[in-house]
């Protein structure tokens, strides 16, 4: 491999957290395959982790950018959010997480009335300032990377509430490890509205299952409905030790 490419790709992966392999073959104006033998010699030294055509650096802490993350497995994570948005009833006070999915959901719930919502994310109050809706944005500390709110403050609020359906975003779920998540903090606020609510739907695209990231979120048994995708490995989903619903969308 060409040492000054691997060098630049790794400089690459500091500044914008992930990186697809039409990307680097654009960027170089290489071919694709070129790119592929590339990254498979990097991840054999340790240099990177590939992931369904998407790299990014070692270590679970690493959480993608929020708009890059929007681009990825959109027309999947519409689907578990259009899902999701139909199990929501009129006049049912709902709690929203943060992430992609949820943001798509948002966009669904634009359709519906008499609900009210609370979240602890800027992406989908914005959303939801379109509608008819009833929206309280959770107060907090803010986390610039993800535009959420948590800490203490978040979490306190929370406490003073119950909710009918907490829909919750994941980093991964995985047999050994639960549902994780990439931030101490946002866990924390996640946690909060677990123990809130009637109803936790988690929401993983296919992506998220059989993966592990930095913090475990809470135990399965807290989990009454995970969505996923229908093209999901069906061998990951038999692995993980979850008793509730499963959805496939």
């Amino acid at each position: 491999m060409n040492k000054g490419r691997e060098k630049h790709i790794i400089e690459m992966l500091h500044e914008q957290s992930s990186l697809s392999v039409e990307q680097l073959a654009e960027h170089f104006r290489i071919a694709e395959v070129t790119v592929r033998r590339d990254l498979a010699e990097m991840e054999r030294k340790g240099l990177i982790i590939r992931k369904r055509g998407w790299i990014s650096l070692p270590g679970l802490a690493i959480e993608p950018l929020f708009n890059q993350r929007m681009k990825q497995n959109a027309e999947l994570k519409r689907k578990i959010a259009a899902y999701a948005a139909d199990q929501v009833c009129e006049g049912e006070v709902i709690a929203l997480d943060v992430g992609t999915t949820i943001a798509e959901l948002a966009k669904e719930l634009l359709r519906k009335k008499n609900v009210t919502v609370f979240t602890c994310s800027f992406q989908a109050a914005s959303i939801l300032s379109q509608s008819n809706l009833n929206v309280y944005l959770v107060g907090g500390n803010l986390r610039k990377t993800e535009m959420s709110l948590v800490g203490s403050i978040t979490r306190d609020t929370i406490s003073k509430f119950h909710f009918d359906r907490f829909f919750m975003g994941v980093a991964g779920i995985s047999k050994d490890h639960g549902p994780t998540d990439f931030s101490l903090d946002e866990a924390e606020v996640k946690r909060a509205f677990v123990e809130r609510s009637r109803h936790v739907t988690a929401l993983a695209d296919q992506t998220k299952i059989g993966d592990t990231s930095l913090v475990k979120i809470c135990e399965f048994h807290e989990i009454d409905e995970i969505v996923t995708n229908e093209e999901t490995d069906k061998t990951l989903i038999e692995q993980i030790p979850f008793h509730g619903k499963w959805v496939l969308v």
